[in-house]
């Protein structure tokens, strides 16, 4: 096995600094960042790239020979001060599930230590997705030990590791429903982020079906105990219509022909099997005629025994038969699912817990109803909910808008989301738990008097953008360039609020870059001036034409409109009557 893990004297813009400063850098999407925003990781395609901020040291950790992502950093508080990631380690194995062995680990000290499994390594999906700032305890899931992909069963279920007084950590299998609320088992049940105490841990199920996904509260109590309780289910489906659902057994298991074949058959079939690839091979190349091509091998034809073959054969055609009738009851089960449901889903690994555990936003998914019939993908509507888990009820707040994703949630109820959704040339936007709006994030910086911070989105990530206006009398999209665009990014904070950062697709080149912005003061606290000064300064407006040429005023229909305020650039596409 090839592995590589390198320490790099970084290749990257801004690289290589004594002391971290605002900076920008190229060819990464930074997506997890420790409490003081020092080191930052980022999952890149069967690697992990991680970043000590104070030193400029890089890792690049790969494991060249892997089919799948070789190293993983986990989706919740995945990095801690002391410059921990917590994740998973994949190695090449052929007798693996899915070509490879995986092991919940962590990295720390420029290594990666495999942490103890309960089961399911050999399935290819365990990992530990967050942990405590203080090292202490992480969350995740495994694979159950019998888990067959091939089969409507359970194919991960949650875990934490705790530290015990050695210092070695112990693995611990948490609660979990066996059942979906349809009665079937579960696709996935995860532990997906966990509070700064290690006792609160948020994550979620995915039915049986893979299409509904809905949110899961774990729980430890003073005595050690964990439960779990489902929560805002009723935005998924209609609990007093489930016991209209049709009974649905296992679906019938087709026989193995291999309890027909003898140990000849088999040598038969295995020759035939390696002669149809040679002359498979032979016409790919030219030195055979394709007519000449043998029928691909059924292992069935090979069985010599006439009574076995008679018995498979009795035996296929009653599977044909019961799995007939099966999918006929399936259809009708579908069909009352369709009804009960109401065709809104949480986005699955979307789930965010604030550190004190007082919060949690997750994502609602749903069709939009006013989408393009044409578009090869149904059109989605997405609504962030912000969840008080202190509360009984676990009550709720929805921001007014639906095209947003969510990014992070912090202990005062601050929370971070980012649109459009299907655009990585997006831009980040702030809100608080319990209101509705939310703001640009830098008028979040203006309101804290973060002059510098300003300055440096307004300085470096303002461009010139293509985007696409649908035009009503050539029944196309005009490819439009709109200037001075500020972008943003995908954003979040550093637990402590005193990093900004945020990844985005540079719309000049379609570059991933990362901008990493140190802040004068920590956004924790600030949500009442961002309330106070939520209006921005207009220094001038300009106008374009969809062709993007400077226009003297708006005209009739369809223009742009380009405001420079003191907080920043907006624009946007207006309609004048």
């Amino acid at each position: 096995m090839k592995k590589t893990l390198l320490t790099l004297g970084l290749a990257l813009c801004g690289a290589g600094l004594a002391v971290a400063q605002s900076t920008i850098y190229e060819g990464v999407c930074f997506n997890s960042v420790s409490p003081n925003g020092n080191w930052l990781g980022h999952n890149m395609e069967n690697a992990a790239f991680l970043m000590d901020r104070s030193t400029g040291n890089t890792w690049y950790c790969v494991d060249d020979t892997a089919g799948v992502g070789s190293y993983f950093i986990g989706y919740g508080h995945s990095a801690t001060n002391e410059g921990m990631f917590v994740g998973a380690v994949q190695e090449a194995n052929e007798n693996a599930s899915w070509g490879t062995y995986a092991d919940a680990a962590y990295f720390k000290n420029g290594v990666w230590t495999k942490l103890p499994q309960l089961s399911g390594r050999e399935n290819g999906v365990n990992s530990a997705n967050a942990v405590t700032p203080d090292e202490w305890r992480m969350c995740g899931a495994q694979g159950p030990q019998s888990a067959n992909f091939g089969k409507d069963e359970l194919m991960l279920y949650p875990a934490v590791w705790t530290k015990n007084a050695n210092g070695e950590y112990e693995v611990q299998a948490l609660p979990y429903p066996e059942k979906d609320f349809t009665g079937r088992a579960p696709q996935y049940i995860t532990a997906m982020d966990i509070s700064a105490d290690g006792k609160t841990i948020v994550g979620q199920v995915m039915d049986c079906s893979g299409y509904y996904c809905y949110p899961i509260l774990y729980k430890q109590n003073e005595s050690g105990e964990w439960s779990y309780q489902l929560f805002a289910t009723d935005l998924v489906w209609d609990a007093s219509r489930l016991g209209e659902l049709p009974e649905l057994g296992e679906q019938p298991t087709p026989p193995n022909v291999d309890d027909y074949l003898s140990e000849e058959d088999s040598t038969r079939y295995v020759e035939a099997y390696n002669y149809y690839y040679e002359c498979l091979a032979k016409c790919n190349s030219g030195d055979m005629d394709w007519s000449e091509l043998p029928a691909y091998p059924s292992k069935s034809e090979f069985i010599s025994d006439e009574e076995k073959a008679a018995a498979y054969n009795a035996a296929l055609d009653a599977y044909n038969v019961a799995n007939n009738k099966w999918y006929e009851a399936f259809v009708a089960f579908d069909e009352k699912l369709a009804e009960i449901t109401t065709g809104a889903s949480f986005m699955f690994n979307s789930v965010h817990l604030s550190p004190n555990g007082k919060y949690a936003i997750l994502d609602l998914s749903s069709p939009d109803p006013d989408g393009d019939p044409d578009s090869w993908m149904p059109e989605m509507l997405y609504k962030n909910l912000v969840f008080d888990l202190t509360s009984d009820s676990l009550s709720y707040t929805t921001t007014n808008t639906d095209d947003k994703l969510s990014n992070s949630i912090y202990n005062d109820g601050m929370f971070v989301v980012c649109s459009p959704a299907n655009d990585y040339t997006r831009n980040t936007y702030v809100g608080f738990a319990g209101k509705e709006d939310v703001v640009p994030v830098e008028d979040l910086f203006a309101a804290a008097g973060d002059s510098a911070a300003v300055s440096f989105l307004n300085e470096n990530c303002v461009f010139d953008k293509v985007e696409y206006v649908w035009n009503d009398s050539t029944g196309m999209y005009d490819e439009v360039t709109v200037p001075g665009v500020l972008v943003t990014g995908t954003g979040l904070f550093s637990a402590e609020g005193n990093t900004y950062v945020s990844w985005y697709q540079d719309p000049t080149n379609n570059a991933i870059c990362t901008m990493v912005i140190d802040l004068a003061q920590s956004v924790s606290g600030i949500e009442s001036a961002t309330a106070a000064d939520s209006e921005a300064t207009v220094i001038r407006r300009e106008y374009y034409n969809l062709q993007g040429q400077r226009i003297a005023a708006p005209q009739t229909g369809l223009y742009l409109e380009k405001t420079v305020t003191n907080k920043g650039i907006i624009t946007k596409k207006c309609l004048k009557k």
